[in-house]
């Protein structure tokens, strides 16, 4: 049997807990409308309390949920250094904590492996599953990937060694200044690669030809101003009852300007080498640095007219100076007064709640303000604000707090919960350890999540901050879901199957020589209590979720295990099924799909 036919047939876990909460929960992540987040505080400019609980969790339950927003999933030694270390120094130790390795050094490594010229796709992949299950730095990564889903470049149509190295700026630069990481992704050669400001030439009044404006739109409406006018707590500003446009053409033309003459990196001694060939990356310029070095600026396709642009104007320039018309545009988007609320409410969303108060995002904003634009110092106040500790004791409409947990962060949260084992991450090449998981595909959506990391299908991500569902709750609450956006019946059975057959079978790439998938869970210390059902859900409840089932959820969950074989004689096989089934059980759980 292979990989593929792991997928093409319902697992056995599904059929034993049909009548249980597996169909029920399916049901659910359909038709649920309050997932969005939260909302409804009233309070406006508030200063976030301060005491004992928003310090120090007062149980395992709290730790596990801070660990839920600043991780990719809680473990139970994580657990243990929150409650020692206290939130605040967890997060200082986390924001001081360097990355663990390269993603450019693991996709080079999986070429190796091939002996190949070109990577697949897939070895990013191997990267970010590797470092989002395994890297101690995790709150590095996880902020490194909500960056990704704001910052976005997409794997489909990028190459993979760049997508890598990209990926490494945005972890190495994304607990630093705003500023910086806008620069460092502007000239970063996957996102020149990505919005077509790599090759950017000035105008030409003979041809008619113009700047491209591709990468200066996005600029403004997706990494730093937005659309409209915003008030420091995200709300837009409105004019005769209409919001106000941030930005006009006139703006991304001024803008697209800037971005001229962008090319690879071309190092001191290509110097003689005629510079066209360096911009166009003739093979006699072509470097394997060019993959992680900024684009290179070349003045003689920079355009030297005056720029306009958001109430700037650079003057027309006797010389072409490309380096300071892109310092003046980009101190220009880091200091507009939208940028602080449009940045902080996203960093929100991807890490605590879809829908923060309007007093939330105005506290981050002043973070975000009075620090410069730290990245780090805004992640510290978005995890250690009361309305992300202490929901319930801030006015918050529980019944819609919280968010849609998106599907990868499904899988990250098991493979860190669960005991498992992968051949590769283990294996070694003569004294080498490879050191990463044969991860697999998890991009469709019948067969899988329906997302995979850095492959979104455009520069708007995988789903758009401000998405609401049509004809749901959520709409009718004036709130956001923005997980919903790739959320629907074929997904939602997808991602059933695909968790019911990666704890059966296994999950990643398929070892011909060792008839197995790579990645495979092992359930042993859980086999023990299997013959009682009651505990069995109680002690992965408190795994997966920090805390047990709902009465009437456990009850249910309880009931399908006692479908498989009889509780005094229990079979291993029965024994192992019962633990996977209650993983899979849980796992299916509004409790698990929703972040609260």
């Amino acid at each position: 049997m292979n990989a593929a036919s792991h997928l093409a047939h319902p697992s056995p876990l599904l059929r034993a807990c049909r009548n249980g909460l597996a169909l029920a929960a399916l049901a659910i992540t359909v038709v649920m409308a309050g997932c969005g987040g939260g909302g409804g505080d009233k309070e406006s400019g508030s200063t976030p309390a301060r005491s004992s609980a928003l310090s120090v969790p007062q149980n395992d339950a709290e730790a596990h949920r801070f660990l839920v927003q600043a991780t990719f999933g809680p473990t139970p030694s994580d657990i243990q250094r929150v409650k020692a270390l206290g939130y605040s120094a967890w997060i200082d130790e986390q924001l001081a904590r360097p990355a663990g390795g390269s993603y450019y050094a693991v996709v080079k490594r999986e070429m190796a492996r091939r002996n190949a010229s070109d990577p697949y796709w897939l070895d990013f992949n191997h990267a970010w599953w590797t470092f989002a299950v395994q890297d101690s730095a995790q709150l590095r990564h996880r902020v490194a990937f909500a960056l990704s889903q704001i910052f976005v470049v997409s794997n489909l149509s990028v190459d993979t060694r760049l997508v890598a190295t990209y990926m490494d700026t945005l972890t190495q630069r994304g607990t630093g200044s705003y500023r910086e990481l806008l620069e460092a992704v502007a000239l970063h050669p996957a996102m020149g690669t990505y919005l077509s400001h790599l090759y950017n030439r000035k105008e030409d009044l003979q041809t008619g030809r113009v700047p491209d404006e591709n990468f200066a739109r996005e600029v403004m409406q997706l990494f730093s101003i937005g659309l409209h006018e915003l008030d420091d707590s995200g709300q837009p500003k409105l004019v005769n009852g209409r919001p106000v446009e941030t930005y006009t053409a006139s703006d991304v033309s001024g803008m697209a300007k800037v971005f001229t003459g962008l090319g690879w990196y071309r190092a001191p001694d290509q110097m003689g080498i005629a510079w066209w060939r360096c911009f166009w990356r003739a093979p006699e310029c072509a470097r394997e640095e060019q993959y992680w070095r900024s684009m290179s600026f070349y003045d003689n396709e920079h355009s030297v007219s005056e720029k306009r642009f958001l109430g700037v104007v650079i003057p027309a320039q006797p010389t072409a100076n490309p380096a300071e018309s892109l310092r003046i545009a980009l101190d220009r988007l880091a200091s507009h007064p939208n940028t602080a609320p449009f940045i902080s409410r996203q960093l929100i969303q991807r890490l605590v709640s879809s829908n923060p108060s309007p007093a939330y995002v105005a506290d981050i904003t002043r973070v975000f303000r009075s620090s410069n634009g730290n990245i780090g110092a805004v992640v510290k106040a978005i995890l250690l604000h009361a309305e992300a500790r202490q929901p319930e004791q801030r006015n918050v409409d529980q019944t819609a707090y919280g968010k849609l947990r998106e599907p990868v962060l499904r899988l990250t949260h098991v493979l860190r919960a669960m005991p498992h084992q992968s051949v590769n991450l283990s294996a070694t090449s003569g004294n080498q350890q490879m050191g990463y998981y044969l991860s697999g595909d998890t991009e469709n959506a019948a067969t899988g999540l329906g997302q995979a990391p850095l492959r979104s299908p455009s520069v708007f991500n995988f789903f758009r901050p401000g998405y609401t569902p049509p004809q749901s709750l959520t709409a009718s609450k004036g709130l956001v879901a923005p997980e919903m956006q790739i959320t629907s019946e074929t997904s939602a059975l997808g991602y059933a199957n695909f968790m019911a057959s990666a704890l059966q079978n296994g999950w990643g790439q398929w070892h011909s020589s060792l008839n197995r998938l790579d990645v495979q869970f092992q359930f042993n210390e859980f086999l023990p209590q299997a013959g009682q059902r009651d505990a069995l859900v109680n002690t992965l409840a408190n795994r997966l979720l920090g805390q047990p089932l709902p009465a009437e959820r456990h009850d249910q969950a309880v009931a399908a295990l006692g479908t498989i074989g009889q509780d005094g004689s229990l079979t291993e096989a029965q024994r192992l099924s019962r633990v996977r089934s209650a993983v899979l059980l849980i796992t299916l759980s509004p409790e698990y799909l929703i972040q609260r």
